[in-house]
């Protein structure tokens, strides 16, 4: 016998049948415990209605009591993929649809759905509930958002309950189709959303294999994507995350949130056009458009480098994309793309950076996860690229900088190089803190300091033998001071900034050249200052101390310690202090040189008692 002729026989065998039970049901006429299937053209399944009463009314209406329909794929899969349960519900034969205000049951491949009040549709396989949805699916999809690796407990991932007014399913040969509407709240694991509509698509059973009597296996990752929209809202793990619209891909623990996109947790508040999450890492960017990415960090510390007084300010940056990531005891925060950052009165720009907070230590319950993912405290923050900072009139560049908040300073590196007003300094690294800047160098690369022009001096050590001898009246033009050492301190005092050398310390000035072991330079911002003109620094004290060599228009001075004053016009030598030129030597303990003048006050004393001499060149034609 053919396979196409069994088949046909088949088929007329259960016609027949059919017919015989349609005959049975007469108006008021009603029927215990049957069984009613209904066949397409093609001869397969379409439904089996099972029901415990069975009330034929009129124009091929039939009213049921304790109703079970199982919805079959109608084709060769004969795949059930639907199982409707109802306590009381009516079918209207010829349209091919049922309906009923009382509570309903479904059942397909990996979900339950109950609810009040439903039409179902067998042309357009479609299915609604009125009210009271739930749908129970066995399937996490919070994946997107946690490392489930890490998160997972004793396999629980695995259930997702969605609620709503509204839900309309429709089933094709390739899918489930949900929509949500009204008040959805969908809660899976330690995710919970709400929205306005929400939509999921899932795996259509396979089908039965022939012969068999049982569904062939479905995966437990039948759900391929659910799309939110309006007045999205996911909170999971302390993290409040907002969206216009949200795509989830369960199976790649993927998740795409679109239009005014925000991240809120404990300290930090994060805002963007669109959010990327995919197990754990989360990537937030904005657009030309809408804006830039934005990250506001609360009561972290901020950026450390104002000190105790500015630890409560928040902290604001912006970049293109911000991506976040967590770690096992630490949250690491990725900027990329033209970051700019404002902490207080600092502002920075930079290509990239990164902040590393670690995590709050707090013991894990099931019922609070809070302390999953707050900020915590800073541990430091890196900038990388063209770094530039601005605070309180300085101007910091490096290619890199470390900050670490906590300690409240940062490091530079790649290229240092600090300008306070016209003070420009420049070194191998550089350390900035609360009020003080520490710059270090090497030996081939010492720091280097462009300080104010200072006067030329002109100073005269003694005055000459000869009545008609007279000065030179040239005035040198004035030229920067350059300064260069080893370390320097560089200290924010009120009234005026001391920058403190040390270690090979050398000057180069208008006219002057000295070396020494250590100098203090002290400058203060220009009375005269136009209110709109750029910070400038005038020099108002330069203090040389320990070996100190002075060297100018032909002299050479030498003492332990050496004040220079530029707007008196003085230089005082201290300690052993000792100045030649062509005209002679001038020794003491102290001695003061006034600026264009034809004398020196030279003293005596001392801890070793010297005494004031001056030495004078021998008489012409003396033997």
């Amino acid at each position: 016998m053919s396979m196409s002729f069994s088949r046909f026989l088949t088929v007329s065998l259960i016609f027949c049948v059919t017919a015989s039970l349609y005959s049975q049901i007469k108006p008021i006429a009603p029927i215990k415990n049957f069984r009613l299937p209904r066949f397409g053209d093609n001869g397969y399944t379409q439904w089996m209605l099972q029901g415990e009463l069975g009330i034929y009314e009129k124009d091929e209406q039939l009213s049921v009591k304790k109703m079970a329909m199982r919805i079959y794929s109608g084709d060769q899969r004969m795949a059930l993929e639907l199982s409707i349960d109802s306590p009381e519900g009516t079918l209207r034969l010829k349209e091919n649809r049922a309906y009923s205000e009382g509570p309903i049951e479904i059942a397909g491949a990996n979900f339950k759905i109950s609810g009040i009040g439903w039409e179902w549709s067998g042309d357009t396989k479609e299915i609604i509930v009125k009210q009271g949805t739930v749908v129970k699916f066995t399937q996490g999809i919070a994946g997107a958002f946690v490392d489930i690796g890490e998160t997972k407990i004793d396999g629980d991932l695995s259930e997702t309950e969605i609620r709503s007014d509204r839900l309309v399913l429709r089933t094709t040969e390739h899918e489930y189709y949900f929509e949500f509407t009204g008040s959805v709240h969908a809660i899976s694991d330690q995710m919970d959303l709400t929205s306005e509509t929400l939509i999921a698509l899932a795996d259509a059973p396979e089908g039965r294999e022939s012969g068999g009597a049982k569904l062939a296996p479905s995966e437990l990752d039948s759900i391929s994507q659910i799309i939110a929209r309006d007045d999205v809202t996911i909170s999971q793990s302390g993290k409040t995350i907002k969206a216009d619209e949200a795509e989830f891909f369960p199976r790649e623990q993927l998740a795409n949130l679109f239009g005014k996109a925000s991240v809120a947790k404990k300290g930090a508040y994060l805002s963007g056009e669109t959010i990327r999450s995919q197990s754990g890492e989360i990537e937030i960017a904005g657009t030309e458009a809408a804006g830039r990415a934005q990250m506001i960090l609360t009561e972290t510390g901020g950026l450390g480098i104002l000190g105790a007084s500015a630890l409560s300010s928040d902290t604001i940056v912006l970049a293109n994309t911000i991506i976040m990531r967590e770690q096992p005891t630490e949250n690491h925060f990725l900027f990329k793309g033209s970051v700019d950052v404002m902490s207080g009165a600092v502002q920075m720009q930079s290509a990239c950076m990164t902040i590393i907070s670690n995590k709050v230590e707090q013991p894990k319950t099931r019922k609070d996860e809070d302390s999953d993912f707050k900020v915590g405290e800073v541990k430091n923050i890196v900038a990388d690229g063209g770094v530039r900072i601005e605070q309180s009139g300085q101007v910091a560049t490096s290619e890199q900088v470390t900050f670490y908040p906590a300690a409240e300073r940062a490091v530079l590196t790649g290229d240092p190089k600090v300008t306070n007003g016209e003070a420009i300094i420049t070194g191998k690294i550089m350390e900035l803190k609360p009020k003080l800047a520490i710059i270090s160098g090497e030996a081939d690369d010492p720091v280097v300091v462009r300080l104010p022009e200072m006067p030329d001096l002109g100073y005269v050590a003694f005055t000459p033998t000869s009545a008609t001898a007279l000065m030179p009246t040239a005035q040198t033009e004035t030229e920067a001071t350059i300064v260069t050492s080893q370390l320097l301190r560089m200290i924010e005092e009120p009234k005026q900034t001391l920058f403190q050398f040390t270690e090979d310390v050398q000057v180069t000035a208008t006219n002057l050249d000295a070396t020494c072991d250590r100098l203090d330079v002290i400058a203060v911002d220009q009375v005269n200052a136009a209110p709109d003109a750029k910070l400038a620094l005038e020099l108002q004290r330069i203090e040389a101390h320990n070996n100190v060599v002075i060297k100018q228009a032909g002299r050479t001075a030498t003492a332990m310690k050496a004040s220079i004053l530029p707007k008196e016009g003085k230089l005082v030598l201290e300690g052993k202090a000792v100045v030649n030129d062509e005209r002679g030597r001038a020794a003491g303990h102290r001695m003061t040189l006034y600026k264009g003048q034809r004398r020196a006050i030279v003293e005596g004393g001392g801890p070793e008692g010297e005494r004031a001499r001056i030495t004078l060149p021998a008489m012409s034609g003396s033997q």
